[in-house]
């Protein structure tokens, strides 16, 4: 005896037995994209200083608590990095003759607020 129920039923799909997890061309796409959104910088773009930046006393030759960089001082950021969730930037000011490391918050895109001055 059949049941008449489970004979007209639709077989089960097959189902995949695995994924593509990661896709190299899709995933540096995807990070630009994430970039551009959520304001990150890219190496070699040009940034203002929004903040004053002090030494902690990492940076050598100087006291700690001098300023390094004023706000409005234009740089160029050499390199990104995470950290513990957060992105961290080096950023060179050569007027100043500094290399220091910043956040996001701390700087600008050039053309934005500080362009006016």
């Amino acid at each position: 005896m059949s049941d008449p129920v489970a004979a007209k039923r639709r077989p089960a799909k097959l189902r995949p037995v695995a994924r593509i997890v990661c896709d190299a061309r899709r995933r540096r796409t995807m990070r630009n994209m994430e970039r551009r959104f959520t304001g990150e910088f890219s190496p070699g773009e040009p940034v203002r200083a929004s903040a004053v930046i002090r030494n902690d006393g990492m940076y050598p030759h100087k006291d700690v608590g001098e300023p390094l960089v004023h706000p409005g001082d234009t740089g160029i950021v050499r390199e990104s990095w995470r950290f513990l969730g957060e992105v961290y930037y080096t950023v060179e000011f050569v007027a100043r003759s500094v290399f220091v490391i910043m956040r996001g918050h701390e700087m600008a895109r050039m053309g934005a607020s500080f362009d006016h001055a």
